[in-house]
């Protein structure tokens, strides 16, 4: 009799396991769409970051050349929208070297935007991942400043390189921690929307240039760069916010959240922008308007996909 109640839990259990997994199968193969107003609260955002594992691990060069194709193939992959503002899956770490030079052709806007934040929110997370890398160790080494703890020569070369790239000259571990830290993905989906029009912009689909960055080409003529993916472009976004004179109030404010919240409030941050672009709060509008029309802070806690086996796809669409 005793046995015979282990089993009956025993099957219970499985049922129950096999009912989860089923579940999960159905969130990963649904539309891809974002709904109108999604909220994704602390409860859900801890589900299962970083933990599920799309069904499929390949998307092959020939499914990126088009904005349809691309669409499919990560249909195909279950990278969904939904699922992951919702907090249940993770994103797989897809990195297309552009975004499918027909996407101003796509006649039905919804599949537009769908497209554009499933190409760019993957590379978005990837270098704010490698960021957060730099940062933890950052904050470990100053911890260990700060209880008197002699640091290693490769502690010391490593601040030295890292101050270097982050333009801190005197390598002050204070003034490293508020300039090496993550640029929330809401912010940075949101000024890559309204800088390249949902990817729909010439100089977006052709150089890479989502951001609205300016350089200097051989013959010292200034104009928009170009980049040679979407992954060197986010990366030079990214440094820009956190190392230009023009975006001291932009780290100043997001150093006064973490120390009073541990977290960034992408909207409250958008305020610290007037200096982007010429617009000034009307572009800090802009943003924000775009961040909470599109539901955007709800992806601001997804997490890349950290599985070993899961490894990263670099999805070349070059033609």
């Amino acid at each position: 009799m005793h046995h015979r109640t282990r089993t009956t839990l025993r099957d219970g259990l499985c049922l129950a396991i096999l009912a989860s997994f089923t579940f999960g199968l159905i969130a990963l193969v649904s539309s891809g769409h974002p709904s109108p107003r999604l909220s994704a609260s602390a409860e859900q955002a801890s589900v299962a970051h970083g933990r599920l594992p799309p069904a499929a691990l390949t998307i092959h060069v020939s499914e990126t050349r088009t904005a349809g194709q691309l669409s499919a193939a990560f249909d195909r992959i279950g990278f969904d929208l939904n699922s992951v503002a919702a907090g249940y899956i993770s994103v797989p770490r897809v990195l297309l070297t552009r975004l499918p030079r027909d996407l101003d052709r796509i006649d039905n806007p919804d599949l537009r935007k769908v497209v554009f934040l499933r190409s760019l929110l993957p590379v978005i997370l990837q270098v704010n991942e490698q960021i957060g890398q730099d940062r933890a160790r950052l904050l470990q080494i100053r911890h260990e400043v700060n209880i008197g703890q002699r640091l290693s020569p490769d502690e010391v070369q490593w601040i030295m390189a890292l101050a270097d790239a982050y333009d801190e000259p005197e390598a002050n571990l204070d003034a490293l921690a508020r300039k090496v830290d993550v640029i929330p993905p809401s912010q940075a989906l949101a000024q890559a929307i309204e800088e390249s029009g949902w990817g729909t912009s010439r100089i977006a689909r052709e150089q890479n240039a989502l951001f609205g960055q300016f350089g200097q080409d051989e013959s010292g003529q200034w104009d928009y760069r170009n980049f040679p993916s979407l992954l060197a472009a986010v990366k030079a976004y990214a440094h820009n916010l956190n190392t230009h004179h023009a975006y001291r109030e932009f780290r100043a404010a997001r150093a006064q959240m973490r120390r009073q919240s541990g977290g960034i409030d992408a909207y409250a941050l958008a305020g610290t922008l007037h200096r982007y672009s010429e617009r000034g709060d009307g572009y800090v509008q802009d943003l924000r308007s775009i961040i909470r029309a599109n539901d955007l802070e709800a992806f601001d806690t997804a997490r890349l996909n950290n599985l070993a086996s899961s490894a990263t796809i670099v999805a070349s669409n070059d033609r």
